[in-house]
């Protein structure tokens, strides 16, 4: 009986500890604009929690197509006596990075862990909404705003509700007194860009580090990803910014930060695909390897059938950028789904490998184009290169999948950072983007004219809106004028809208009022003079931006 129960007592050790160590599957996404793109706690995206090969990048939002399978960034440094520190993630069946901030001591345990797996979201009409508002309470400030991770929050929870303690800097947020606490019931609300915002943190130092089973970096990973909303090209692209901390003792040289995209244009189907790279931009393109997308399987309803998009990530901000002289990426290559010498990384060298355009066994990858239609796979003869694929596919004169007439395939590819040092106590902030060509093409009729065209909009876009939250809500496209006023209020929209347009106006305990509103196109008026005086709120919406003024009619 004695043996019985210490038996059924480790048993229960054993499924405890097993449980202590279970993953989190929380997951949000942006889906403000033309994508739908979903993010996780353990510093993967692109997925479904509970089945890490189907995909959640969807295009255009709605539809059930999809740009990518699975994408996560991996990092790697070398300390001061050269030994390797990395962490990197895949499918999730084991795990480098963990929901959560770093302790004083470098670690994060699974209850922290546990408490912080929470991905926080926020649209940019939540602190219209909240700026709206003469007086701030937890009753009426959004939860989204209240519950910000933002540093000294009294009201910030986490997972499942459960209070937060945060004494170091996390979330951003619009400091108005500057006393580095977030006080949301004092007026002060997220520093968002984007009409979306999503941010969450994670750390390399958690209960696992068994991905890549080496030494880990000690780093915290604060990441937001956003989008806008404007019924342009820029509806095409998503962000992502990630603040890299270090929180060990070592000082890393030839840091990388990469971003590892394992490519499914489409959905059913994950043997289209085809890559390539374009410098100026700092970009890696994926397109398919056929001008018609599901063809293969006969399943055009899933897959995008004829001219099928193509998708990409662009560099914005790399460590070593000054002004308008920006450093050259570090690599980009690929691997596939096997076990051969450019097949699935196994150790910790051979993940840091693939992040600086080596293959397995250390060899470099090479440019072993020699014309079109030669066997060009980047691991033949030719001089070494830290990018692979470098022309245009509608130039046959140039290294490109489609020139090469390689086999469309099953890729997994490595975008990495140039290299740079990441002291002890420091940080570093990278930004990549997700960009969509919907016009473009695949393999023979590929050409990346249109996607360069959407990198251009997202550069372009970041650098106007680099100042933040305060910048967006200036320039949202409707004004609203006079405010204060006696009677009339006019609504004009600097740009055509949708033919959607909607106004309401709400009284300052929220109830719906009836407001005549006449005039046609982008210029209305409304007759407020059915009203008493006082304050009131107007909601603007055509479709494409929404914005909640305070309005005072005296």
């Amino acid at each position: 009986m004695k043996n019985v129960l210490l038996i059924l007592l480790a048993s229960c050790l054993t499924t405890t500890f097993l449980f202590a160590q279970a993953t989190f599957n929380t997951i949000d996404s942006v889906d403000i604009n033309n994508i739908n793109a979903s993010v996780l706690v353990h510093g993967d995206m692109w997925r479904y929690p509970n089945n890490p090969i189907i995909p959640d990048c969807k295009f255009p939002n709605g539809s059930n197509k999809n740009l990518h399978r699975l994408g996560s960034i991996w990092l790697s440094g070398y300390d001061g006596t050269g030994n390797l520190h990395i962490a990197a993630q895949t499918y999730r069946w084991v795990n480098d990075y963990w929901p959560g901030p770093l302790d004083a001591s470098d670690t994060l345990n699974y209850a922290t862990s546990s408490s912080w797996a929470k991905i926080w979201k926020v649209n940019l009409t939540d602190i219209e909404t909240f700026l709206s508002f003469p007086i701030h309470t937890t009753t009426n400030t959004p939860q989204s705003i209240l519950t910000w991770p933002g540093k000294g929050n009294i009201n910030a929870t986490g997972n499942s509700g459960t209070p937060l303690t945060i004494t170091s800097d996390m979330a951003p947020f619009v400091d108005l007194n500057g006393n580095g606490i977030y006080e949301p019931l004092l007026g002060e609300y997220p520093e968002i860009k984007g009409n979306q915002t999503l941010w969450w943190v994670f750390s390399d130092n958690g209960p696992t580090h068994n991905q890549t089973n080496g030494r880990p970096l000690g780093v915290e990973v604060h990441a937001m990803a956003y989008a806008f909303k404007r019924g342009t090209l820029i509806d095409n692209v998503v962000y992502y910014e990630y603040t890299i901390v270090n929180k060990s003792a070592y000082n890393y040289s030839n840091f990388r930060i990469a971003q590892w995209d394992d490519i499914q244009i489409g959905y059913s189907y994950p043997f289209e695909d085809f890559i390539g790279y374009d410098s100026i931009w700092r970009m890696a393109v994926d397109y398919s390897g056929t001008n018609c997308n599901g063809c293969t399987t006969g399943d055009t309803v899933n897959n995008y059938g004829a001219n099928p998009p193509q998708t990409a990530l662009t560099m914005i901000v790399l460590p070593g950028d000054a002004g308008t002289s920006y450093v050259p990426a570090g690599s980009f290559d690929y691997y596939v789904n096997d076990a051969s010498i450019i097949g699935n990384p196994a150790n910790d060298s051979e993940y840091d490998n693939y992040m600086r355009a080596k293959l397995r066994n250390s060899q470099h990858f090479t440019d072993d184009f020699s014309g079109a239609a030669s066997p060009c796979n980047g691991y033949g003869m030719g001089a070494n290169v830290n990018y692979l694929f470098t022309g245009d596919p509608s130039n046959y004169s140039q290294w490109s999948d489609c020139s090469c007439n390689n086999n469309p395939g099953d890729r997994r590819t490595v975008f990495s950072s140039n290299d740079f040092n990441l002291n002890a106590g420091s940080s570093q902030r990278v930004v990549f983007a997700l960009l969509v060509a919907d016009t473009a093409k695949g393999c023979p009729l590929a050409s990346f004219n249109d996607i360069k065209i959407v990198a251009d909009t997202a550069w372009g876009n970041y650098f106007q809106n680099a100042s933040g939250i305060k910048n967006i809500i200036n320039n949202i496209g409707v004004n609203i004028y006079p405010n204060p006023t006696h009677n009339l209020l006019y609504l004009e929209n600097s740009v055509p809208n949708t033919g959607e347009e909607n106004t309401t106006f709400y009284n300052i305990i929220g109830q719906k009022l009836n407001v005549p509103i006449s005039g046609t196109g982008n210029k209305r008026v409304a007759d407020l003079s059915g009203l008493p005086n006082g304050i009131y709120l107007v909601v603007y919406n055509d479709g494409t931006i929404q914005k909640t003024v305070k309005v005072i009619k005296e």
